[in-house]
């Protein structure tokens, strides 16, 4: 099956071991953050060959002294026009060869009974830059994130159809904007995607409603999976707050571990819709409220404390007063301190990595001591197996989290 998203030039070239490679001229502040280990390249003005090149090919990374550094593949209209496949300057780029690699690398994912929603293959950590694949259940979601691997979408998912036959995948083309509601969809191999499908997704044990066709909210966020799997153990008896909730998979997790009794807060009726199913496919209705309202007006007129508290938002969205996380952060985290129970824990996380990264921790040190709390802070949990960083490339780590206790 094939949708024809590849380049025959580049098949060929990538295909070819002879074949001459072009090369791309970097400069010297480039060639640093490369030894650091980051493997995008940002055009400045000692940037040279991005004129003879098409997206998707592969080249090799030199120096204005011609000393080669590594392979890449070029993506020169972009912002970023340059990411690293490997640390070999020669090396071929085979992306079937990469999803055999990442494929089983997650070997002890595909034999847990209990989860069958994580991710495949996540980006320049797999050798696939610019690329994300997620499973849901039956379905797998090709994330295509820069221009350079659209060539290579068919040999991409050619090999996962190969590693699993019986999946519907999806080719979710988004290249601009992650937080952008137009997402072109399509199914791979041909044929209509329903987006009020629904299929039932596992994690640890716990069942998930999902909807994989309805663009970027299918109903679970799979980089977060640790973190629930460390809460785990912490729920017994627990009272807790899921601001931003969304579905609701932290509250859901907790309340089946044990937990007294959960609030997601949302503005999202959808979400919440969604959260409400999830929690009677669980059996803990019963314990789980929702509550459609902007989480700071939430906190505002609570006087209810919480055990623990996730906070965990986007970095901007639109409805009621609106919503950007630098501006509007601190006071959700003062005023989130104010519900916190003595002993209880708080969890705050945010996705903004690039570019200048929020000073999450500090945004916590400072709520704590505008409300007088003392809050000591928690050995946060790792990402999960299924999420490799790379060293010197934080833009890889897909939300950085921190947990701190209040002091009883």
């Amino acid at each position: 099956m094939s949708r024809g998203y590849g380049d025959k030039r580049l098949t060929d070239e990538r295909r070819t071991p002879n074949a001459e490679r072009r090369t791309l001229t970097v400069s010297r502040t480039t060639v640093r953050f490369l030894r650091d280990g980051h493997p995008w390249v940002r055009p400045d003005r000692f940037t040279r060959g991005l004129e003879n090149l098409r997206a998707g090919e592969a080249v090799t990374l030199v120096d204005e002294t011609g000393q080669v550094h590594a392979s890449a593949l070029a993506d020169p209209a972009a912002e970023i026009c340059a990411r690293v496949f490997h640390r070999k300057p020669d090396a071929l780029f085979d992306p079937a060869a990469a999803v055999v690699r990442a494929w089983n690398r997650r070997a002890a994912l595909h034999a847990d009974p209990d989860t069958d929603c994580y991710r495949i293959i996540h980006g320049e950590a797999d050798f696939l830059p610019g690329l994300r694949v997620e499973r849901y259940a039956s379905v797998l979601v090709v994330l295509v994130l820069a221009e350079c691997m659209k060539p290579h979408v068919d040999a991409v998912c050619s090999a996962l159809y190969a590693l699993m036959p019986s999946a519907t995948l999806v080719v979710r083309d988004h290249r601009d904007d992650l937080r952008c509601a137009a997402v072109a969809d399509s199914r791979w191999g041909g044929g209509a995607l329903d987006p009020e499908a629904v299929i039932e997704g596992r994690e640890c044990a716990c069942r998930y409603p999902l909807r994989p066709f309805s663009g970027l909210a299918t109903g679970l966020y799979v980089d977060q999976r640790a973190t629930r799997i460390w809460l785990k153990p912490q729920a017994a008896g627990r009272r807790v707050l899921n601001l931003f909730a969304y579905t609701g998979a932290f509250s859901i997790n907790l309340l089946v571990a044990g937990a007294a009794s959960a609030v997601d807060v949302d503005l999202a009726a959808p979400a919440l819709a969604r959260a409400a199913e999830a929690a009677v496919l669980n059996g803990v209705a019963d314990r789980h409220r929702i509550v459609h309202q902007d989480c700071r007006q939430f906190l505002s007129d609570s006087i209810d404390a919480f055990d623990c508290i996730i906070c965990d938002p986007p970095t901007a969205a639109q409805g009621g007063a609106g919503w950007i996380l630098r501006r509007d952060y601190p006071e959700v985290l003062r005023l989130a301190m104010r519900r916190l129970a003595p002993g209880g824990l708080l969890l705050a996380c945010c996705n903004t990595l690039g570019g200048k990264p929020y000073a999450l921790d500090a945004a916590v040190d400072d709520a704590a001591q505008n409300t007088g709390l003392h809050l000591d802070v928690v050995e946060a949990p790792l990402v999960g197996e299924d999420i490799p960083l790379l060293r010197g490339f934080p833009e890889g780590r897909p939300f950085r989290l921190v947990a701190a206790r209040r002091n009883a």
